[in-house]
């Protein structure tokens, strides 16, 4: 497995033990130090027994060179038969590799795909705390061609597949900052099937929105790159169709399908947000007449019973 790391040792460590922990045993871990101190690197796996370095081989780039030749690097200085990419910052199920394993073992499936928890956290000093845990795609009940035009459904922590696709398909696009699995991931499907494990969440994919620097994540951090790298994709897609055909003119009409799905899914927030404050408005008049009619019965009452004692007070006034 192939762990990218840069100048993170509080979670290369947390994503090194937990590697360790997995009930599969057979693992051979490449740490690829993008561009970060080796170092802080060497520290780390000093924290760890030798029999657990022995398992680890480390791949120092002197300059970043990108996540996608960071994984293409770790790849290719490993002759495992399965690939998975573990970020420093990921968790795994302790069976995750077992069920996976196993799962490729019974199966002719290129890879496989497991569900998935978004994992919220926060750093506090040297504590990274969770604040909180959602489904990523909870309803997903398979891993299609279709609905990954549209956007990526197997993010590389959920992700365990052969290396033979290197072999066929070749290695991640270098060109792309971001967005390289999710490339990869359409190549794949083009060609052969993904399996899902449903069930038990044995992923988490971790999140810190509110971090920034060398703590922060790329889906928030570059954004605007996630964006520029989408239209990258499908216009290269596009381009190979118009001369080979082949997939780019379904990503450019699935992108149109996800736009018009978030514009409506907007439209519907704005509705549901004027329907809230329309019936706050109106339980809020409901309660003013309330009010006004309660007082004004009030009036009545207090009316009738001043008629009733002027009534006895006059007929003692004749007697």
């Amino acid at each position: 497995m192939i762990v990218r790391t840069k100048d993170r040792p509080q979670f290369l460590q947390r994503a090194l033990n937990n590697i360790f922990s997995q009930t599969y045993r057979g693992i051979r871990v490449v740490v690829v130090n993008d561009g970060g101190s080796p170092e802080r690197v060497a520290d780390v796996l000093a924290l760890f027994p030798e029999a657990s370095r022995a398992l680890v081989t480390v791949v120092t780039h002197e300059q970043s060179r990108g996540m996608e030749a960071a994984s293409n690097a770790g790849i290719r200085s490993c002759d495992s038969e399965y690939i998975a990419i573990h970020d420093d910052d990921d968790l795994w199920h302790p069976e995750f590799l077992e069920r996976t394993v196993r799962y490729l073992a019974d199966s002719s499936d290129a890879g496989v795909v497991v569900r998935t928890n978004i994992r919220y956290e926060e750093i506090d000093g040297d504590e990274i705390r969770e604040t909180g845990s959602v489904p990523f795609w909870g309803d997903m009940q398979q891993i299609s061609l279709g609905e990954m035009l549209q956007v990526n459904r197997a993010v590389p922590i959920s992700f365990l597949y052969r290396r033979s696709l290197h072999e066929e398909l070749g290695y991640y696009d270098e060109r792309m900052d971001v967005c390289g699995d999710w490339e990869f991931n359409i190549r794949v499907l083009s060609r052969q099937p993904i399996g899902f494990l449903d069930g038990e969440v044995l992923a988490f994919w971790s999140q810190r929105p509110a971090a920034s620097g060398a703590d922060a994540n790329s889906i928030f951090d570059k954004a605007a790159d996630h964006r520029r790298f989408d239209r990258y994709v499908r216009d290269e897609y596009l381009r190979r169709d118009l001369s080979n055909g082949g997939l780019g003119v379904l990503l450019e009409v699935s992108c149109m399908m996800n736009e018009q799905k978030e514009l409506l899914l907007e439209n519907q927030r704005r509705m549901d947000a004027m329907q809230a404050q329309l019936t706050d408005a109106l339980q809020r008049l409901e309660d003013t007449v309330t009010r006004r009619t309660s007082f004004s019965g009030i009036l009545r009452r207090g009316n009738t019973a001043a008629a009733v004692l002027l009534t006895a007070l006059r007929g003692k006034s004749r007697r």
